[in-house]
């Protein structure tokens, strides 16, 4: 997991695997707030954004989830949110298995999970080594608005 936000892009952004460059460059011309919910394209073939607007929950209400074949950059746009990250490992237990179909496994419980909090513009890469539980509530239930690029992981093979 990478965490950042937008207001540091510009003088950490080197340090950054290409593909995830690439995608905030495309993030930041982009009119993120007159875009409606739904899944869009970036204009490149194995990268895709989805905007979310949820509502966050207690985190012991989602389940952890991971990808096989596809690394999130987690942008949060407005709202606030907790999110819970742990390593993947053959301890951590996938009660629900979906990555032919969906690319997605959820866990029922992870050990060594660690809390971090986004505000707009935080941002996260989350690999296939790391488990998520996105969109929880910090104090209460509140109104997200949020971004998440989908990068197939071959992109990380051309850098």
């Amino acid at each position: 997991m990478i965490y950042s936000d937008l207001a540091n892009w510009e003088t950490e952004k080197h340090t950054f695997p290409a593909p995830v460059r690439r995608a905030v460059d495309r993030l930041q011309q982009m009119d993120l707030a007159a875009l409606p919910p739904g899944k869009h394209e970036l204009g490149e073939t194995g990268m895709f954004l989805l905007l979310n607007e949820l509502t966050t929950r207690e985190k012991k209400a989602i389940k952890p989830e991971s990808h096989r074949e596809h690394i999130d950059v987690q942008l949060l746009l407005s709202g606030r949110e907790c999110m819970g990250v742990a390593k993947a490992s053959p301890e951590q237990i996938i009660m629900d298995e979906r990555y032919d179909k969906e690319d997605i496994a959820f866990y029922d419980e992870v050990q060594g999970e660690i809390d971090v909090h986004l505000a707009p513009g935080g941002f996260v890469v989350l690999f296939p080594s790391d488990i998520h539980r996105p969109n929880c509530s910090i104090a209460e239930d509140v109104p997200l608005r949020k971004v998440v690029v989908k990068i197939h992981r071959d992109l990380f093979d051309e850098q």
